[in-house]
């Protein structure tokens, strides 16, 4: 997961300011001492912009978090498909070269079978 930048940083710092600004506005006694009537409204406005920035940010965290576990998901089925490709690949190898030298067996059996076959045939003939 990547670092917050500068820019992203100030723009948050500059958010909580003003959330914080708009928070006290409200707070302020009227002239006479009475409270103001529209308090309550402003105070909820900011709380409301907060609470929005904050799921924003929050769904951003979670997002960029889901993608980030996706990717190494994804990475580490690469190499576990890699490693079971190579498995593969060199079972392939081994049972070619089984194959080569039982090949190999076969033709100096049919060899010596040409050679004891030609050998009967020269007994055969002289024996007539």
């Amino acid at each position: 997961m990547r670092t917050r930048t500068a820019r992203e940083t100030g723009i948050l710092c500059a958010a909580g300011v003003a959330a914080l600004a708009l928070l006290m506005i409200p707070l302020e006694v009227s002239p006479g001492g009475i409270p103001n009537t529209h308090a309550w409204l402003a105070i909820l406005v900011p709380l409301a912009a907060v609470a929005g920035l904050g799921m924003v940010l929050a769904f951003r965290y979670l997002s960029t978090h889901r993608r980030a576990q996706l990717e190494l998901a994804g990475s580490e089925q690469y190499r576990s498909l890699a490693e079971e490709y190579r498995r593969l690949a060199d079972l392939a190898i081994t049972a070619q070269e089984h194959t080569d030298l039982k090949l190999g067996d076969v033709a100096a059996q049919l060899d010596y079978l040409r050679e004891q076959n030609a050998s009967m045939q020269r007994i055969l003939s002289q024996v007539e």
